[in-house]
Parts: structure tokens; C-alpha cells; sequence
């Protein structure tokens, strides 16, 4: 009688479920948890054709859609500290750049005959009409014959080339640069073309049929900046990962699940970020393409599944996927001055819990990976535990994408997002179909519920953990017979 009462006690002490150890809440509690007195905590939405197909359908951030105005290469502008260099030609000797025609001797032909060459004074003589060899005088008269009309620095063409090049200056903050007898040429916000007519205009009436060639040295303006930073964990939401929030900041948010925008300083306590490597890259004139420019400011050093291009343009900013910019050619669109380009490392991860065969955050090695894939590499349900129809994918989706399932919208919704619960049944063999297009994004949590009878089987195992040596003792004392 009293082992009778025994047993009876303790199934009804732990038949509660509070009781048992779980790795989470059952099936039916998921779903009750959903809306809890009116509130919309998270939308439970069950997995089929139509949601597959509207999640597929989704529309992704794209450049070429985000920047509209970047199909043809851009026209290269002058811009202040731009370093140039000027040539300038002239139609004969005899100009105000050239060197003056050689003088021809007037009057009778002189009768005395020239020296002979052993009669002529020695050439150091001659020399020094000029001055020591190397000397400023010696080179200013050989090279200025005008007698200093020309600047310091400008080279003379000799007959037969007549090229002058003005020496190389910088474009100055009022937009101008000098040219002798020309004065100050605007040069800024112009391209090189337009300066050259210019030039050629003020020295019309000066020089002999001038022909001004204007060349861009180097250009700080004209350039994109290519910046290759340290890991920024995201996650799928759009939500940085809590432990490196400041890491990202100032980075917008165009799309949930690619990018997110943090304000603020970094927490106290948190690590600053490490510091960024990058490049300057000069356009050329006929258009350089993103990834002509990422090439050439050190590629990507990471792989193509985990790098993300953040492209920044007169204050907008948009970030798509490696993998997308490669494939598409259409994304691929010319840069811009000033672009600023960031190439962001973010591992793709997503976590598994509950009756599965691995519990872990498990990465995504590779370009993209679908439910099916990722219950795979999680070794599946486990047989002796899971529920069939229990199995769930938490993640945050924007509101559009809720609308779009025909969901409500969270009640205490933020940043545009909403939790959403898709719910598997397995025990259906077309949601293995389903499984198999279903498609995974970074931050992603599948949970499987346990089954009903895996905690009655939990139960008798407890039971028989308890009761079994009492059991034991009882057959003993009986075989013996002794009163126990």
C-alpha cells in the first residue's frame, strides 16, 4: 500500500510540465505566446506556396535603381587643388613664347675676311659674355633671350619645336591658375578643354596663332575612396549585434537585412572599432566601373558570401551583397568623384535550437542557403524528440514584407520591422519542397518544439531514476525474506 501511494505521488508532483527539463516551449505554446491579452507580440505564419513565392518576390536594394543617373561615365571637372601643367605653342619663331628669329647683318658685306679659327678668342672668352657655365646669369640669357620678360621656370621652345611649358601649379582657392600674359585663368568647375579655349583667347591678339594644351596632373577631387574596415556583425533585421553597435555607426539603412544606421557615441566599455584601410583612386576620363575601382583599391581579402559594398553618393547610401554586384552586371555602374565605396566583411550566421541533432550558431559557407540546407547542417530533427509540426524560423521582416504576407503589423513595432514566426510542418512531405526554396538570411533563429510523447518519456525516465533503487530494495528484501 505504501509503495502504491508512493508512485501515485510522485506522478502527480511531476506530470506538471513546469517540472520537466525542455529545451523550449511546445508547439501549441509558441503559438499562444503570439498574441497575448489583444497584443501582437509576433505573427505566426504557416509555410506554403504563397508565402515561399512572396518572400522570393521581395524586392532587393540595387544601385542601378538607387542611382539612376549613373549609366554613362561622368564628365571630369578641374577643382581647387587640382595640380596642372600647361603647354603652349606658337606658329613660328620670333612669339612671345618662342625664341626671336636670328638677326641678319645690314649693310655692305664688311670687306676684311672672319678670323681664322687659330685667330678666334678662345671659347671661355665667349663664355663669359655669358657668364660661368651653370651660373643663374649664364642660364637666364641662355634660356630667356626675351632679357627676362618670360618668369623663372618657364622653358623657352627652341626653334623648331615651338612648345612652351608653364611650370606645374595648383588650381588656388579662387578657382583660377596664372599664365604669363594671359593672367589668371578660371580653371575650376571647367574641363580641361574649356580652359584651353580660354587661354587661347587671351592670347590671341599676343602671341602668334597660340595652341594651349591643359593637362590634370593629379586630382584630389576627381577620385573615389575605397575604404576596407574590420568586420561589422549585422543582423538579418537590420539590428547591429549588441556587443559591437558603434562599430557601424553612421551606416543607413535602405534595406532591413543588409545595412542599419546606429547614432550616438560607442557604450562605455565597448572596443572602438579597428581602424579602416583604404585607398584614393583617380578616375580616368573615359568612366571606371565599381569593381574596376574596388580592383584597384586591393579587392576584397574575404569571401564572396561575406562581403557586403556600401556605396555612398551625395548623401545616399545604399548596400548590396558582394555576390549581387558580380553577377549582375547591371548593378556594376560607373563611379562617381567623391564616391565613397566600403567593403564590409559580415559572416553569415544563423543559430539552431531545440530538438535538433546540433544546437550551435552555425555558419553559412556559402553564397546563400535554404531552410532544407540549414536543418541539414544542423543533422536534422531528432527522431526520438522533435515535433513534426513544430518546427519554426524566428526573424524580424519590414513591415511591407508583413503587409505582404497579409499580417498583422507587431504592436509595439520598431525601426520598421516586425517579428515573424514561419511555421513548418514536416510532418507534410511537401514542406520539404517548400524547405528547399525557402530562403535563409543572416541572424535567422530555427527553433524545434518537442513532442508530446517525448515528455511523457521524459517523465518515466525520471520516474524510473527515482524509484528504481526503491524497487530494487523491495525485490532484495523479498528474495531474502526479510522484513524490510
Amino acid at each position: 500500500m505504501n509503495l502504491a501511494f508512493l508512485f501515485a505521488s510522485l506522478i502527480a508532483l511531476l506530470s506538471g510540465c513546469s517540472w520537466l527539463p525542455r529545451a523550449g516551449p511546445s508547439a501549441s505554446d509558441v503559438v499562444e505566446q503570439g498574441q497575448v491579452e489583444g497584443e501582437i507580440l509576433f505573427d505566426i505564419v504557416d509555410v506554403d506556396d504563397r508565402v515561399v513565392s512572396t518572400l522570393l518576390g521581395r524586392p532587393k536594394e540595387s544601385f542601378a535603381r538607387r542611382f539612376k543617373r549613373a549609366a554613362e561615365p561622368p564628365e571630369l571637372k578641374i577643382a581647387v587643388g587640382d595640380t596642372l601643367s600647361v603647354l603652349i605653342w606658337e606658329s613660328a619663331a620670333g612669339g612671345l613664347f618662342t625664341e626671336p628669329l636670328p638677326t641678319q647683318p645690314s649693310g655692305p658685306k664688311p670687306q676684311t675676311e672672319p678670323l681664322a679659327p687659330e685667330s678666334q678668342p678662345p671659347r671661355d672668352e665667349r663664355q663669359n659674355e655669358l657668364g660661368p657655365p651653370g651660373s643663374p646669369e649664364y642660364q637666364r640669357r641662355r634660356n630667356d633671350p626675351l632679357g627676362g620678360v618670360l618668369s623663372a621656370g618657364i622653358t623657352v621652345a627652341p626653334r623648331g619645336q615651338n612648345a612652351t611649358v608653364i611650370p606645374k601649379q595648383q588650381v588656388e582657392g579662387d578657382g583660377a591658375i596664372s599664365v604669363p600674359y594671359a593672367g589668371r585663368i578660371p580653371a575650376a568647375g571647367r574641363s580641361p578643354e574649356e580652359v584651353q579655349k580660354i587661354i587661347e583667347a587671351r592670347l590671341a591678339e599676343k602671341a602668334l596663332q597660340p595652341q594651349a594644351l591643359v593637362i590634370v596632373e593629379k586630382s584630389a577631387a576627381n577620385t573615389v575612396t575605397v575604404l576596407l574596415p574590420a568586420s561589422v556583425p549585422i543582423s538579418a533585421a537590420g539590428v547591429l549585434k549588441p556587443s559591437i553597435a558603434s562599430v557601424a555607426a553612421g551606416l543607413a539603412n535602405p534595406v532591413p537585412g543588409i545595412s542599419a544606421t546606429v547614432t550616438g557615441p560607442p557604450s562605455l566599455g565597448e572596443a572602438p572599432p579597428a581602424p579602416a584601410a583604404g585607398a584614393r583612386v583617380p578616375l580616368s576620363p573615359g568612366g571606371d566601373r565599381l569593381l574596376q575601382v574596388i580592383a584597384a583599391g586591393g579587392g576584397a581579402k574575404s569571401p564572396v558570401y561575406e562581403s557586403f559594398v556600401q556605396l555612398s553618393r551625395n548623401g545616399v547610401t545604399a548596400t548590396i551583397p558582394m555576390r549581387q554586384l558580380v553577377s549582375d552586371p547591371a548593378e556594376d555602374i560607373y563611379a562617381q568623384p567623391g564616391d565613397v565605396l566600403t567593403l564590409v566583411r559580415v559572416p553569415q550566421t544563423f543559430s539552431v535550437f531545440g530538438a535538433t541533432g546540433r544546437n550551435a550558431e552555425i555558419p553559412f559557407d556559402a553564397e546563400g542557403i535554404t531552410l532544407a540546407e540549414a536543418l541539414a547542417k544542423s543533422q536534422g530533427l531528432h527522431d526520438d524528440l522533435a515535433d513534426p509540426g513544430g518546427a519554426f524560423l524566428f526573424r524580424y521582416e519590414p513591415n511591407s514584407m508583413v503587409n505582404a504576407l497579409n499580417q498583422p503589423v507587431a504592436t509595439r513595432s520598431q525601426n520598421g520591422t516586425s517579428p515573424v514566426a514561419y511555421r513548418f510542418n514536416f510532418g507534410d512531405g511537401k514542406s520539404y519542397l517548400l524547405a528547399q526554396q525557402f530562403p535563409i538570411r543572416d541572424g535567422d533563429v530555427i527553433f524545434v518544439a518537442d513532442a508530446g510523447a517525448a515528455q511523457a518519456q521524459k517523465l518515466f525516465t525520471l520516474l524510473q531514476t527515482i524509484t528504481g533503487p526503491v524497487i530494487t530494495g523491495l525485490l532484495v528484501c523479498r528474495s531474502s525474506n526479510t522484513k524490510c
